[in-house]
């Protein structure tokens, strides 16, 4: 996994690095997402990782979250008792107080469960002790939290503006939700029951109204895999075969005519009983569905679904209601990870600056590699219109885009997958 370090800016705006031994010894994990929060009252920020992959499965040390504890001088230590029995394939972390005792919480959202994909995995809200010790409070506190779905991305917001943070969440194969804040205690509050595989969200009042929307990424349009609401994508999960273990089967609509997305070598090598069942290609490919996997293992499967791949903005119309709008079609060309509000030309709406692609798709599917860097400059009245950046290309799986002030002036750092990160910053006007 290479060695980490912690980069510290200089006033000059100059970056050097740290050593961190505790973080290098633990290189074997796998971190998906991390933040900076004190979370134990001592008035410097600590380091706190989620843990992901797919690597390790059961109770294996490596699912689990980790804290290291700063000693104020910037060197980091592993809290060895943090977590207890939060073994996960997480996608983010993200800390509040939510109980207001003072202290740091956290919520850590289950992407998906090791080797059982199409399984629902957990997703915990986490209360804090005050020493950075954090323990399981979800059924008491956010029951149907527990199982939010196939969890992409969260983040602590005030949607109803009653003065504390909901938690906001989207979904792969489901919707995106709110979970109200009502002190301490959260319901859920569906956003959007458009299901798609939603990878973030953004709050961002595109129209200067006063209400909040939010600008949410998706799969986009540049894909095999067409969804609607009459011919959705599933993904349907059972044990297909008898063999103990469940399989996972991708379907999509192809001439009104729900099909396997998977070939027929690429399902004999998953279900071999295939083989034996339909000799020739021709036969495969003339059979239905149920005569694929018969009736009965489709009607007994767990059924994910997605009908909506969008990227789009939620526009709200007040009192937690929005209305889905697309983005433009230059805006649809790849699946986009994450955004941040920009001002792009000084015209006091704001502008958005998209980062995304994906590569390690299967080779009948290609990678999703189409974006560079796409700025949607406001028009007003929820209207963008798409730009490239100027005299700029984002190459590569842009994973997260953050905000950073360098020497006075804004910059944006870019995480990349499997890549060098990225710093940008738009030129001075004159």
């Amino acid at each position: 996994m290479g060695e980490r370090r912690r980069v510290i800016q200089k006033p000059s705006g100059k970056f050097y690095k740290t050593a961190q031994p505790a973080l290098d010894n633990d290189s074997t994990w796998e971190g998906v997402d991390a933040c900076w929060t004190d979370v134990n009252h001592d008035g410097h920020p600590d380091l706190v990782i989620a843990s992901g992959g797919n690597e390790y499965y059961g109770k294996d040390p490596y699912l689990l979250p980790r804290v290291y504890l700063n000693d104020g001088k910037g060197n980091l230590s592993r809290k060895q008792d943090a977590f207890d029995n939060i073994y996960m394939t997480s996608s983010c972390v993200v800390p509040f107080d939510f109980n207001g005792d003072g202290y740091i919480d956290l919520f850590i959202g289950g992407r998906a469960v090791p080797w059982e994909y199409g399984q629902p995995p957990r997703s915990y809200l986490l209360q804090n002790d005050g020493t950075g010790k954090f323990t399981d409070v979800t059924a008491a506190r956010a029951k149907e939290l527990s199982y939010a779905g196939f969890v992409t991305q969260a983040l602590w917001f005030d949607i109803d503006k009653d003065g504390d943070k909901d938690l906001l969440v989207c979904t792969e194969w489901g919707g995106i939700y709110a979970f109200i804040n009502d002190k301490g205690t959260f319901t859920k509050k569906v956003l959007t029951d458009k299901k798609g595989w939603w990878n973030f969200i953004l709050p961002c009042d595109i129209n200067n109204d006063g209400l909040t929307d939010l600008v949410v990424g998706n799969l986009g349009l540049n894909s095999r895999l067409k969804a609607s609401e009459k011919e959705p994508v599933r993904l349907y999960y059972n044990d297909f075969d008898g063999n103990g273990k469940k399989e996972q089967v991708l379907t999509y609509y192809l001439g009104g005519r729900e099909i396997p997305f998977a070939n027929k070598m690429e399902l004999e090598k998953q279900m071999p009983v295939l083989k034996k069942r339909f000799l020739y290609a021709e036969d495969f490919a003339r059979a239905s569905l149920q005569q694929l996997f018969t009736a009965e293992k489709l009607e007994t499967a767990e059924v994910l679904q997605a009908n909506y791949f969008s990227n789009a903005v939620l526009v709200n119309k007040g009192n937690l209601q929005f209305d889905v709008q697309a983005l433009p079609w230059q805006a649809q060309l790849t699946p986009y990870r994450d955004a941040v509000v920009v001002d792009a030309n000084g015209d006091k709406l704001p502008d958005i600056l998209l980062v995304g692609n994906y590569y390690e798709n299967n080779i009948e599917m290609g990678r999703y590699d189409a974006d560079y860097g796409t700025l949607l400059v406001n028009k007003g009245n929820h209207q963008f219109e798409v730009e490239n950046i100027n005299k700029l290309q984002i190459k590569g799986q842009v994973r997260h885009i953050r905000p950073v002030t360098i020497a006075g002036r804004q910059a944006f750092v870019l995480a990349k997958n499997n890549d060098s990160a990225m710093v940008i910053q738009f030129a001075p006007q004159h």
